[in-house]
């Protein structure tokens, strides 16, 4: 259903299916979220679904649905508009936010006018189908749409059993789902592919579904509130023991749709679940994984042909992977394999941001195009706050190497930590300048509260105190009391223990990153080591001239700082004294050709190589260039 992804297929469903063939059980997958994103057009569906504005925050995936769940009147709906769209109180922190554009606002009441014939459009499509179970997965902003269409389906098909899962319906969430709900026979708690074929066989058999692990029921529930524990179904252990995903479905309905001329769909694939860095180190404001953080990853050899066979039926799709982190042990073999096999692919990879120079080249060689690598930060004292186990420096450093190989780092900046030294953000608008030639972010905020994070699990020792679920929540479940509001939420207000202007002292850096990304396409620093001589080229707006050449000491210091780096090691390296070093060093930084913090040091120059840059940069380069010539009397 609405709101989920309208230009890929969906893994979960489509594992679910090709499991059940291997039961000699039949299953469809109909994907409604392609008919409505044709109904209200594919801008606002991609917008909402992809937590643009409005975000998920505001919720307004779930508002539009909601009215087919719980009836409203106008004076509801003015008040969710005027509240949360127009008045931010989606936010813990409203200062500064703008409010929705009244044009936007009317596209979303368009579509929540369209939702009543769409969902009859929905039922009659089910009902001809007259199928013996009909299953949901509920993530994001998708469950107000599911519970609509569940409860027609029931009241059209009394014998129909109806389940629902995903990320929505984990623990305490989905218990909430079935007590409201009744019409929802039963609700998957965490990863369903070994309990869900024992499921499908009593709902066909018309057995109780009470019992099963991680599995509630409209009558069990009660049992599990009173207890205040709520289990999760099995885990999936050998990652390898899972059937290819079957999206033949979604790529059959996609070429039914208007969409098919215009745009290409894409490929999830998966090769690990939970997080390996998550075990040993929750950061504080993940919400992901919920009980299943355990680290688990398919072989080299199964995570390869799987990504062959799945290309292989729908070629031209880029392929973004799911998981959580990239599994270390990938870049042994799983990766050199893949860069072997040479295979026209744009991959996606989440990693952590403690790559190496080596690791970064072997992504670029397997087509790893992008990563989310997580950084977060530049600060190392917010870093720690958010248990991120790397430093500000490496993020740079990372950042340098990307834009050096040929990897697109896609990446935010995160603020309101409990707790951050508000200096840290004047320190991180001063050395923002110095990075306009690095990948900007994609965006920056305040820290959202989600449920199954450190900072929700563990709010009052961290600095967070009186929790609520969004405002949102309170529009969309209307009728339900505090506690079931609270249940069903995923997302959560808060205050600090300690009241902080997080605003006021993030805005130097907020207009520091709007200068980074402002600049990003005419700014270029990086080098060419000609003769012993290392030529730097500084096409920064805050560069302190256009060339600066090194050499002898200077030249070998700054390469030799490639990598973050420590005075000591430098000087046992050279054989230099630590002050010889810290003095040409002290010169590179004066430049704002290199960073410090603490004891070491970083070049920021990218080597010219596979590093191009861009055609603006390029052209003040040549004007740069021509300059010095005329200047200096020489070509």
């Amino acid at each position: 259903m609405p709101f989920g992804p309208v230009f890929s297929p969906s893994l979960a469903l489509s594992l679910l299916q090709a499991l059940l063939a291997r039961h000699g059980r039949r299953a469809h997958v109909r994907y409604f979220s392609i008919r409505f994103a044709e109904i209200v057009g594919q801008s606002l569906y991609s917008q909402i679904a992809s937590d643009g504005r409005p975000s998920i925050r505001e919720l307004a995936g779930e508002w539009i649905f909601s009215g087919a769940l719980a009836a409203s009147s106008p004076r509801d709906d003015r008040r969710y508009l005027d509240e949360v769209l127009r008045g931010g109180g989606a936010w813990s922190d409203t200062r500064g936010r703008p409010p929705v554009s009244e044009k936007l606002i009317a596209r979303i009441l368009k579509a929540r006018a369209a939702v009543e014939s769409f969902l009859e459009e929905c039922l009659e499509e089910v009902a001809a189908a007259r199928p013996r179970l009909v299953g949901f997965t509920s993530i994001f902003q998708q469950h107000a749409a599911s519970l609509a269409l569940a409860r027609r389906i029931k009241e059209a098909c009394p014998g129909t059993v109806v389940v629902m899962g995903g990320a929505n319906c984990e623990e305490v969430m989905g218990a909430e789902t079935v007590r409201q709900y009744p019409f929802v026979d039963a609700v998957v708690s965490g990863e369903a592919e070994v309990v869900f074929p024992e499921l499908v066989e009593r709902a066909l058999d018309g057995r109780a579904l009470e019992g099963l692990p991680g599995v509630r029921t409209p009558t069990g529930v009660a049992a599990e509130f009173a207890r205040g524990r709520f289990d999760t179904a099995p885990m999936v252990v050998d990652m390898d023991a899972l059937p290819v995903p079957d999206f033949s479905d979604y790529f059959a309905q996609f070429e039914q749709s208007r969409f098919r001329s215009r745009w290409q769909p894409g490929l999830f694939f998966e090769s690990s679940r939970g997080c390996w860095w998550g075990e040993k180190m929750h950061c504080t404001f993940c919400g992901l994984n919920g009980t299943t953080m355990a680290f688990r990853s398919k072989s080299a050899g199964r995570a390869l042909r799987e990504l062959e066979e799945i290309t292989g039926r729908h070629p031209g799709c880029d392929v973004q992977v799911v998981d959580n982190i990239l599994d270390l042990a990938y870049f042994k073999d799983f990766l050199p394999a893949l860069a072997r096999r040479g295979l026209d692919l744009d991959l996606f990879y989440e990693t952590k941001s403690n790559l190496r120079k080596d690791q970064v080249r072997l992504l670029r060689q397997a087509r790893v195009r992008t990563i989310q690598p997580g950084i977060e930060s530049l600060s190392a004292s917010v870093l720690r706050l958010m248990k991120k186990g790397v430093t500000g420096l490496q993020n740079v450093q990372l950042l340098k190497w990307c834009r050096e190989l040929g990897v697109h780092p896609s990446w935010n900046i995160l603020w309101g930590f409990p707790g951050e030294d508000p200096a840290e953000y004047t320190r991180m608008a001063e050395l923002v300048p110095l990075l306009t030639h690095l990948a900007a972010p994609v965006g920056c905020g305040d820290i959202r509260l989600d449920r199954f994070s450190p900072n929700f699990v563990e709010a009052e020792r961290l600095g967070l105190t009186d929790l609520q679920p969004l405002a949102p929540y309170r529009h969309v479940y209307r009728g339900l009391p505090e506690e079931a509001l609270r249940n069903l939420a995923y997302y959560f207000s808060f205050r600090y223990l300690e009241p902080r202007e997080v605003a006021a002292y993030v805005a130097p850096l907020r207009r520091a990153l709007r200068g980074w990304q402002r600049s990003a396409e005419g700014s270029a620093l990086f080098s060419v080591d000609v003769g012993g001589r290392l030529l730097v080229w500084d096409l920064r707006p805050a560069a302190r001239g256009p060339l600066h050449v090194l050499d002898g000491l200077e030249r070998d210091l700054y390469l030799g700082c490639d990598a973050a780096t420590d005075v000591r090691t430098l000087a046992a390296r050279h054989g230099r004294g630590e002050a010889e070093v810290e003095d040409s060093l002290g010169s590179a930084v004066e430049r704002k050709l290199m960073i410090r913090d603490g004891g070491r040091h970083l070049a920021l120059a990218v080597a010219l190589g596979d590093y191009a840059p861009a055609p603006e940069a390029r052209r003040r380069f040549e004007r740069a260039a021509r300059g010095l010539g005329r200047r200096d009397g020489k070509g």
